[in-house]
């Protein structure tokens, strides 16, 4: 199921990025080029800011924030540009285009599947999630199952995410549980997200073994998910 989700993104992606780039050039044909300028140009700053502001809120590291906010300007730009062109057209029917855009779209197909999964008559037995290995109870405890015909499917993605945890330092361990917060907003499927939020729980396992007091004042303090954790573990916060 996860290839086939996986497969799906894909095509999505594609199809949008074509549909994108007709409307580009349907844009730069019947708009006048001060217009498709003065249009990329604001579509392109707000979007921009968007990101930013979104990746300020997530306490992303600079570095990800210097790839996420160059690109979402570039991609809104050309986004509001490319319905530009297709509003100059084929006019009202550009509404139309756009819901079935989004009307297929993976977060919008994922929703209604798991919106069917929560009905009693299709509702299927969860199965134990296996990761790779770690040194925290939790994160073992999810290896219970030795039976491989009971494995679930690992993304690719958590392959990345999940190290061996004893070998991360203590600043790694940190920015690892802030990255996990985004990631665990993209995916797709109760599946998914229930192996990402097992993930994270298993960063917070391993806070908790290496620095018991210091994870008592973090919790005391009511972060956020999405919060920086470094100061109360490592010396420095800016990593």
């Amino acid at each position: 199921m996860v290839d086939v989700e996986l497969r799906y993104l894909r095509i999505w992606r594609a199809a949008v990025g074509l549909l994108a780039i007709l409307g580009v050039v349907t844009a730069l044909v019947f708009v006048s080029p001060a217009s498709n300028l003065a249009v990329f140009l604001v579509a392109a700053f707000t979007a921009g800011a968007i990101c930013l502001s979104a990746g300020l809120g997530r306490d992303l590291p600079n570095s990800d924030l210097l790839n996420m906010v160059p690109r979402g300007a570039v991609l809104g730009g050309l986004c509001v540009l490319s319905i530009c062109g297709y509003a100059a057209a084929i006019g009202a029917r550009t509404v139309t285009l756009l819901l079935l855009v989004v009307g297929v779209s993976p977060p919008v197909v994922g929703w209604l599947r798991s919106g069917r999964a929560d009905r009693p008559a299709r509702t299927l037995p969860r199965r134990p999630i296996r990761l790779p290995k770690a040194s925290n109870r939790r994160l073992n405890a999810v290896h219970a199952d030795d039976d491989p015909e009971a494995d679930w499917p690992m993304p690719k993605y958590l392959v990345a995410v999940v190290r061996s945890l004893s070998e991360l330092s203590d600043e790694e361990l940190c920015l690892a549980w802030r990255r996990s917060f985004s990631q665990l907003e993209r995916v797709t499927g109760p599946d998914r997200r229930q192996a990402m939020a097992d993930v994270r729980r298993a960063y917070l396992d391993e806070l908790e073994r290496r620095h018991p007091d210091s994870f008592a004042v973090w919790l005391a303090s009511n972060p956020r998910a999405a919060g920086n954790p470094a100061r109360f573990f490592t010396h420095r916060a800016d990593h």
